[in-house]
């Protein structure tokens, strides 16, 4: 066998090396592979199908596998952030002041609402808060002229948290008002994860902004020293912009152009965004979690003293911030979308760019379907990332044969992120159909429980409706075998992803 292997090593492959070494190699892989085995069983025990995919993954390529797991196995944010986070949580607690107004703890919701908000709440979330005046916009151009208005407003702090900020007119627009609030007094903090802006915070425009007065914080810097403490792709995902602790913006959009890569020229097109801009309650919320991220990289500088409490606006509704990420220890944004197909009535509609959902959420939206209501999901036709629309297509036969509507967006690439429920309930998240976000990204999603909202966003989604088409059965199922094979192979590995 040594003599086999060495002959394969020397002249096939080309590598003057030892069979020995090399049998000695997949041995000692072997011994780790049987040990990381049972750590799996252990920490996934409650996954089996991402447990036996590893597993599989660990016996078919031992040595590339094993790496893999080390890598990319584990949601591990390392035990020193962990603690970290958790001293913060204490921290902001005590600064934070209970509500003066009892109006704002005071909603009157359905059973249903009731219901969402009680679930939230047991997984770790602030309560529902009444009293907040939304915007919802899915125009690039309007949300782009909300960030400026609202950071050239400042009196005080604005706070900005994003996944990717370009060099591009959206960026040097929103930066330029950064560097006007800064030079004027307020105290600026911007916030941007370490691989998504990975080029910005490498760019003389960061140094500008800094000279101007601009704290600039990398979120989960990633590095290969980093990689045996925690894993590199953990990611935060979060899209925000808080204003004095009382106005606050969120939803699925980053500070970039919407052709950011590439618009009309690519398969991809033009990014298509929802964006939801609130004045009450829960932006305190908002910047709370702000400053819970923001510590986690930078310390707590400058947040020893959060701003007065936002007023309860007149005319404003009742909404709930729903965070989620390893460092919360909960499957939140899957238990969130679960839910909302479970307490849906009549119809539930979902827009999202990557559809990659687990086994439960899957078997949830086929069985909503089964029992006669409306299932509406839509996604992008073109994506860009191949492997994610690949596993996603596998699972559209089953659902379309449950009777859930699968409609592709023709125009641009379909980025909002949203789910409306029986025209009462509303999410606006930050959070995509899929595993990372369910288990990987930090993400924030804002429930709305008021039925005009529902209408409005539903409005939107519709016009998403308007650009797409629908998939038949009957059509779908006489796709070529190569790509049903392409598909499911890439499925496989949708545990891992």
């Amino acid at each position: 066998m040594d003599h086999l292997i060495d002959q394969i090593l020397r002249k096939t492959v080309g590598l003057s090396f030892d069979a020995s070494v090399f049998g000695w190699i997949i041995a000692v892989a072997f011994i780790l592979n049987i040990a990381l085995c049972v750590r799996i069983v252990w920490v996934k025990g409650s996954r089996p199908n991402a447990a036996l995919a590893w597993i599989a993954t660990l016996f078919a390529l031992p040595i590339i596998g094993l790496m893999l797991y080390l890598v990319i196995g584990e949601n591990r944010i390392g035990a020193v952030r962990r603690r970290r986070h958790a001293r913060i949580v204490q921290e902001i607690a005590g600064i934070s002041q209970e509500w003066t107004d009892p109006r704002v703890l005071a909603s009157s919701m359905s059973t249903t609402d009731t219901q969402m908000a009680h679930l939230g709440e047991t997984a770790g979330a602030p309560p529902v808060l009444n009293g907040n005046l939304l915007q919802l916009s899915g125009d690039p151009a309007e949300q782009l002229q909300w960030m400026i208005e609202d950071i050239d407003a400042a009196k005080q702090s604005v706070d900005a948290l994003f996944y990717i900020f370009k060099q591009d007119a959206t960026g040097t627009a929103v930066a330029e008002a950064l560097g006007r609030a800064a030079m004027r007094g307020i105290m600026v903090r911007l916030l941007l994860d370490d691989i998504g802006s990975r080029k910005f915070l490498r760019s003389h425009m960061r140094k500008e902004l800094e000279g101007q007065g601009v704290h600039v914080t990398a979120a989960l810097p990633a590095s290969i020293l980093r990689m045996p403490f925690k894993r590199v792709d953990i990611r935060n995902h979060r899209k925000l912009i808080v204003v004095d602790g009382k106005i606050a913006q969120t939803g699925s959009r980053n500070v970039a152009d919407p052709n950011f890569k590439g618009g009309e020229t690519s398969k991809v097109g033009a990014y298509i965004d929802s964006w939801i801009r609130i004045r009450g309650p829960i932006a305190r919320d908002l910047h709370i979690l702000f400053l819970e991220d923001w510590g986690l990289d930078a310390g707590l500088h400058g947040s020893r003293k959060l701003p007065d409490e936002p007023t309860l606006e007149v005319g404003g509704v009742p909404a709930q911030v729903i965070p989620s990420g390893p460092n919360f220890e909960n499957n939140m944004v899957a238990t969130l979308i679960e839910a909302a197909i479970q307490l849906s009535r009549r119809e539930i509609v979902f827009t999202t760019p990557y559809f990659l959902p687990d086994s439960a959420t899957l078997a949830a939206l086929e069985v909503a379907a089964r029992r006669g209501l409306r299932v509406t999901l839509i996604v992008p036709r073109a994506n860009d990332n191949k492997l994610v629309a690949l596993a996603s297509r596998a699972n559209f036969a089953r659902l379309l044969d449950a009777g859930v509507e699968l409609w592709e967006h023709r125009h641009g690439f379909l980025h909002s992120k949203t789910i409306s429920v029986d025209d009462e309930l509303a999410i606006v998240t930050t959070a995509n159909l899929d595993r990372r976000s369910y288990e990987i990204n930090f993400e924030t999603s804002i429930v709305v429980y008021d039925n005009a909202f529902a209408t409005q966003l539903r409005r939107l989604q519709q016009s998403y409706l308007a650009d797409s088409d629908r998939l038949d059965e009957a059509t779908w199922q006489k796709r070529g075998t190569l790509a049903r094979f392409a598909e499911n192979l890439a499925n496989l590995m949708s545990p891992l992803l």
